[in-house]
């Protein structure tokens, strides 16, 4: 089946937005809803909404390092969007890298709108159950990319 460049593209970035929404919506959400070290317990002892200012990266790493973890988002984001560019959905076993590259896109914006507007990334989602490190919506799109992405090298 022949595709559409544009209809492709265009679906791309409509689901690159929608992500890019939820994260940022979810977002909003923690900061005007809940107080800054308040907590919801979703599932007792294993899943706890909070709210954090992370100025770092993952695990801490980077505090206060605003500036260079945008510079290096931004740097990141410029590879993605010209690998998706260089991908066809005419050929089958790019399909999956170019959705890795819409989502990894997605979380790298939700994270970088945050660094440039607060200074900081809005962290809510903590494992109790494992004392996990807390992230967000958009680590997550960025996370499970890596995963699958790697499973795909393997594999």
């Amino acid at each position: 089946m022949k595709y559409r460049k544009w209809a492709v593209n265009l679906v791309a970035l409509l689901a690159f937005i929608l992500l890019t929404v939820i994260d940022q919506v979810s977002k909003l959400v923690i900061v005007e809803k809940i107080p800054e070290s308040g907590d919801i317990s979703v599932i007792n002892k294993v899943l706890k909404i909070v709210y954090v200012k992370n100025t770092g990266a993952a695990w801490g790493l980077f505090k206060n390092g605003t500036v260079i973890l945008s510079i290096f988002s931004a740097i990141v984001l410029c590879v993605i969007v010209f690998l998706f560019f260089r991908l066809s959905w005419e050929v089958a076993k790019q399909r999956p890298l170019i959705v890795l590259c819409i989502l990894i896109a997605s979380g790298a914006v939700g994270n970088l709108i945050d660094r440039i507007f607060r200074k900081f990334v809005v962290d809510f989602i903590y494992i109790e159950l494992i004392d996990f490190p807390v992230f967000n919506i958009a680590d997550c799109y960025i996370t499970i990319s890596m995963i699958v992405l790697i499973f795909l090298m393997i594999f």
